[in-house]
């Protein structure tokens, strides 16, 4: 590992620039369109409309019997409490048709040629003929849908439960590919996962469209799940790696209202195209033309530090600056090592100085026991917040994908409510990212998935003709649980120690992805009532907004790194305590000090003599001497002024040790909406 924190290099080439700008909103591209198209497709693709037994003795009667007629005369019906009838999708009466109709038509004197409107009333069914289910298959209506793979191989009544199971094996696939890529990414390269992923995703997508049959299609689905999320996390996480640290919260707010843009353009893409196949060809072909970024889209350089490969980073770190309209000397990572090495003491063959030898003195401390789950479990405190927000997860998790594929059940255009499913969550992320820094970030968890659970299971109390207040209170509930998963993922990093904070959120995740196979038979629950889902749905938000009240606040709260710490954090909190308003400093908080770049063309000023008398001073150990020694070092502001006066120097500074350093790497908080 190189001993250059990427970081550090952001403070001389541009935290944010326009380099960083232009590879954000470049990456935001292939990380929601393939995601939002791959996981969200299915709403349509697998859309059941409305449907009823065919009768092949009827079918030769359009001219004579309207459809409504047809539907008195064989189809048994319940009355709604509007006092409207609804008709069996699954079930007819059992009788001969063909007599029926000929009786009609000879007492009447009319043969079959006769118009409608010659005709007496048409024959009606009795409540006591006998029923059995469809015989002959189903028509279906296509005032909506061309075709689906419900309509194409008959997924309907017996067989209803099928499309839920493909996409339950959909995220059965994500539970694997997301460990998967995951290890590819961090062994291989964010770019080279990528691109892997993104070669296998257009092959098996594309594929998916020509399925013969429901387990072939299941088959590919569950191939399909290995790329989801990791085709959204991937990308995300280079872009992230190209910022500093203080526009991370942006960068994923921003890329959160980017998959919002993506899943509207998906329910526009389904309105005009009305067809599985052509969708399913829709959302995967076109992303071939993503290749084209293989010229454009860099390693990260981030990655390629922690894997000592000093030289490709070299090049594009030298590339950022200069698109970014900075300066910096060749060699430029080269000579930040070394001086980094000469702050540490240690000499370019990896063995201790000779001024720090001359102190005598060296630190000799033993590492820090490593973290591991069993941590989560003997400590009490951690193991409620772990358990706390592993159900949190599963809440969050399970309620947003539920909410959007439930737009089909809720008696109005699909494609009308998952558009407007899709636009509600922008707004949600935009109040959400300015309440969380401001109200903190326990109240604005609980306080959206109250909303959002409330509003959902409001609607059993809604009249059935009242289609739009339930379309409405689903949307509020949409609004809320997402933005509650905006701040939940900002939540959850900060409350675990930083020593168990990879491993915790792994296994939470994995949990929620399991949670998450339940989702779709949830929606499936709309076959007895449509309203059934959303109340599931919003009973498990609720609850889990119930329980978030028990997790401290981490608002303005200097964060565990330990587990100590991580067992002390919030153990002493009061439950109805809200950060309202917190008091700010009025003294800024110090940077932490970067390199002046001067330093590493030429050295420091005097660098020898104030080498020496730093060894000096560490020599005399008194706490009045180190202090002064830490003097010695420039201040933020002396950094500035000497950042302004850049001179260059051909003169290389000579090789890197061959000990091991450490790398700090971004720390990435994916929104996996899987969104896990």
């Amino acid at each position: 590992m190189s001993s250059i924190d990427f970081d550090e290099v952001l403070v001389h080439v541009g935290e944010k620039g326009r380099y960083q700008n232009i590879m954000y909103y470049l990456l935001c591209i292939p990380a929601t369109l393939p995601a939002a198209f791959l996981a969200f497709s299915q709403v349509f693709v697998s859309a059941s409309p409305e449907h009823w037994c065919r009768i092949p003795e009827l079918e030769n009667m359009t001219n004579i019997l309207s459809l409504q007629s047809r539907k008195e005369l064989s189809l048994p019906y319940e009355y709604k409490s509007d006092g409207r009838r609804q008709f069996s999708r699954c079930y007819m009466y059992d009788v001969n048709y063909t007599a029926i109709i000929e009786d009609w038509l000879r007492h009447t004197g009319v043969n079959a040629t006769g118009s409608l409107t010659s005709l007496p009333a048409p024959p009606v069914s009795d409540t006591d003929w006998p029923k059995t289910k469809c015989l002959h298959g189903w028509i279906y209506d296509k005032r909506d849908y061309e075709s689906t793979l419900v309509t194409e191989l008959d997924l309907v009544c017996d067989n209803s439960w099928l499309p839920s199971t493909s996409t339950t094996f959909f995220y059965v696939g994500s539970l694997f590919g997301n460990i998967i890529f995951g290890w590819i990414a961090d062994k291989w390269g964010r770019r080279t996962a990528f691109f892997s992923i993104l070669f296998l995703e257009v092959i098996f997508a594309i594929a998916t469209s020509f399925s013969p049959n429901y387990t072939v299609y299941t088959a590919l689905r569950t191939i399909n799940g290995l790329f989801f999320p990791a085709i959204y996390q991937i990308p995300f996480i280079l872009a992230l790696e190209l910022m500093g640290p203080r526009y991370r919260t942006f960068a994923g707010m921003g890329i959160s209202m980017f998959f919002a843009t993506a899943m509207c353009l998906l329910a526009l893409l389904g309105y005009l195209l009305r067809n599985w196949y052509t969708l399913s060809l829709a959302t995967s072909v076109p992303f071939i033309l993503l290749f084209s970024y293989w010229w454009i889209i860099p390693e990260s350089p981030r990655w390629l530090l922690s894997k000592n490969r000093i030289d490709e980073a070299e090049v594009i770190v030298q590339h950022m600056a200069r698109v970014n309209g900075k300066t910096v000397p060749t060699n430029f990572l080269r000579k930040m090592e070394m001086e980094i090495m000469k702050r540490q003491g240690v000499s370019c063959n990896g063995r201790n100085s000779e001024n720090l030898l001359a102190t005598g003195e060296s630190e000799d401390r033993p590492p820090p026991p490593s973290a591991t789950p069993m941590d989560i479990i003997t400590n009490p405190n951690i193991r409620k917040k772990f358990i706390i927000l592993a159900f949190d997860w599963v809440a969050n998790a399970v309620v947003y994908n539920g909410l959007s594929y439930n737009t089909t059940n809720l008696g109005v255009s699909d494609y009308l409510a998952f558009f407007i499913g899709g636009i509600v969550e922008i707004p949600s992320y935009v109040i959400t990212w300015y309440a969380m820094d401001r109200l903190g970030r326990r109240w604005v968890l609980c306080l959206t998935m109250l909303l959002g659970g409330v509003a959902c299971v409001s609607c059993m109390f809604v009249p059935e003709d009242a289609v739009w207040v339930t379309v409405s209170l689903a949307m509020i509930g949409k609004f809320g649980i997402a933005a509650s998963f905006a701040v939940f993922y900002v939540f959850v990093g900060e409350l675990l120690p930083t020593v168990l904070r990879s491993q915790a959120m792994g296994i939470a995740s994995f949990i929620a992805g399991i949670g998450l196979l339940t989702f779709p038979y949830i929606v499936n629950l709309a076959v007895y009532s449509r309203v059934l889902p959303l109340i599931v749905m919003g009973t498990l938000s609720v609850a889990g907004a119930l329980t978030s009240i028990f997790l401290p606040e981490t608002l303005n709260i200097h964060l565990p790194q330990t587990i100590e710490e991580g067992e002390m954090f919030g153990a002493d909190f009061k439950l109805w305590s809200c950060p309202t308003l917190p008091e700010r400093t009025k003294t800024k908080t110090r940077r932490r000090e970067s390199l002046p770049l001067r330093y590493l063309v030429n050295g420091r000023p005097g660098s020898r003599t104030a080498f020496s008398g730093k060894a000096a001073l560490a020599e005399s150990g008194t706490p009045e001497n180190m202090e002064q020694m830490g003097r010695l070092l420039p201040t933020p502001n002396e950094e500035v002024t000497d950042n302004l006066n850049v001179t260059k120097n051909t003169d290389e500074i000579p090789g890197k040790t061959e000990g091991q350093k450490r790398i700090h790497s971004a720390e990435v908080f994916v929104d996996l909406r899987g969104r896990k």
